[in-house]
């Protein structure tokens, strides 16, 4: 069976966000940036869900974007509090070196604030 690598990448988007990585693991991974975490479920290219979730202490009111490898979805505007998770199901093979990343956007009376992006690299 193949496993996930999780890419480490530091690098500063255009957006002003420094995008990192986590350390390779095996059967799925998870990694933070800033006050975003990504977790992906899954083994080889099969993913079963990917799920954003805050650190600690860096809670926010506003809203979770996922995508990459085929996948683009919002979470519901809300309150996200440290162990509170928005999984987006997945069921299915994502194509070998795709990127999926989270992205959590903090909502405020000057509009919405990048709050981090975590990503990794599905691999075979």
């Amino acid at each position: 069976m193949g496993r996930w690598c999780v890419r480490v990448t530091v690098g500063i988007a255009t957006s002003g966000a420094l995008v990192a990585g986590a350390p390779s693991a095996f059967a799925g991974g998870a990694g933070c940036n800033d006050r975003t975490c990504l977790s992906v479920d899954g083994r080889g290219l099969h993913v079963a869900a990917v799920s954003a979730s805050t650190t600690w202490g860096g809670d926010f009111t506003g809203h979770f974007h996922i995508y990459g490898g085929g996948l683009n979805a919002n979470s519901p505007t809300g309150f996200w509090g440290y162990h509170q998770k928005y999984t987006v199901p997945v069921g299915r093979d994502l194509p070998n070196h795709a990127v999926v990343c989270a992205e959590g956007w903090e909502h405020s009376g000057s509009g919405p604030q990048l709050r981090g992006r975590a990503c990794e690299e599905v691999r075979s």
